[in-house]
């Protein structure tokens, strides 16, 4: 059985010929031993050639200039010069230039030329293999990427359609509920309140869709200004604090007084308050919930606190928060219905601020939710 040719020997002398054909014989490996430039190119075209030996002083042609020429049609080929010792400068030359792996001289060791043949096949396969799982990579991330874009334009196509059908069907609900249309019994009206916290639920879903699908895709705009953080802070709170006092929680503000204006989005904030204010309501029983701000201007910057008395939050649960779709109980517990998406736009908001956002909680101690923005502006440009 022959075996594939993957050394090529290319030397004016037979001797050399000969005894290199000889060394080589009982390699796994197949070798063409020529003193011919012309089969040597016949060669590197037809067969899979992985190392090029050619001697630095022939008739015909210097042996680093063949050497440049497999370099120009065969990137890959790992090449090595013959040289005897006047041709040291030329050889290191060479390598220097990167026209050569490395040189042999003459006369070799048949140890080393068997070790440096062997190595130079195993780094042209590593090369290769490396190659190739690269150039697979690059496909497999131009495929996801189109598919991601694919996603993000039907995600956002479905969510514009469907808001049109959901206006209606909630309007029609409110008509028949505000008994416009007619007199309903109690079970009816218990069954058409279900259906409207449906519909309300899926309205916040296809908005924070389309939100997070803008910040995503760098299609949101932001309308920073210079603003009173903690009057967007007390709006907040006071808007929720019915919600609070309903489920016999208070709701207070603790904010320092040396914090002066500082350039941010109020409506984007107050979505980022409206959130954490929420979550921290629905996971608390008994307590309350504190709002503090704290003045750190020699790091440039304020940090905003959430902090509840609820349960806390598990290890395991913590590195789930701030993923999309992502809830720290499961749905059928969950009888706010949440969307799994408000945490992830809260940290593309503040992230577009140049700020960042965290949590610090242990399982029943409560949580802490904590967001920086910066005093002077550092925003991501979108």
């Amino acid at each position: 059985m022959s075996k594939e040719i993957q050394v090529l020997f290319l030397d004016d002398e037979e001797s050399i010929i000969d005894g290199v054909q000889r060394l080589f014989m009982r390699e796994a490996f197949g070798i063409l031993a020529t003193t011919s430039p012309d089969k040597a190119r016949e060669a590197l075209a037809k067969e899979k050639i992985k190392v090029v030996v050619s001697d630095q002083r022939m008739p015909e042609i210097a042996g680093v200039k063949f050497l440049r020429e497999v370099k120009e049609k065969y990137p890959d080929v790992v090449k090595i010069l013959f040289t005897g010792y006047t041709d040291f400068s030329a050889a290191e030359e060479a390598i220097n230039i990167g026209e050569v792996y490395r040189f042999i001289s003459k006369p070799w060791k048949t140890a080393e030329l068997l070790s440096t043949i062997r190595q130079s096949i195993e780094h042209y396969d590593l090369v290769t293999r490396d190659k190739a799982h690269k150039e697979e990579l690059e496909l497999a991330n131009k495929r996801l990427k189109a598919m991601y874009e694919m996603q993000k334009e039907f995600t956002s196509t479905v969510s514009h359609e469907l808001r049109t059908p959901l206006a209606s069907i909630k309007t029609a609900i409110d008509l028949v509920i505000k008994k416009m249309v007619g007199e309903i019994n109690p079970e009816q009206e218990e069954i058409l309140g279900r259906a409207r916290n449906n519909v309300d639920r899926l309205k916040r879903l296809i908005d924070d869709i389309l939100d997070l699908t803008k910040m995503e895709s760098g299609k949101l705009q932001m309308n920073f200004m210079t603003d009173d953080i903690h009057r967007v802070i007390q709006e907040v709170a006071e808007a929720q604090k019915d919600v609070a006092h309903s489920r016999g929680l208070y709701l207070k503000t603790e904010l320092d007084n040396q914090i002066s204006k500082i350039p941010f989005d109020s409506d984007r904030i107050i979505q980022v308050l409206n959130n954490l204010l929420g979550n921290a309501i629905k996971f608390t029983k008994q307590g309350g919930i504190t709002v503090k701000t704290q003045n750190k201007p020699a790091e440039n910057h304020i940090v905003v606190s959430v902090h509840d008395t609820g349960k806390g939050i598990t290890e395991a649960d913590l590195s789930k928060l701030f993923h999309k779709f992502q809830q720290i109980e499961s749905p059928e517990k969950n009888e706010e219905g949440g969307t799994g998406l408000g945490l992830a736009i809260c940290k593309e908001i503040v992230t577009m601020h140049g700020g960042k956002i965290w949590v610090e909680s242990k399982p029943g101690e409560g949580s802490a939710f904590n967001f920086i923005l910066p005093i002077q502006e550092r925003r991501i440009p979108v």
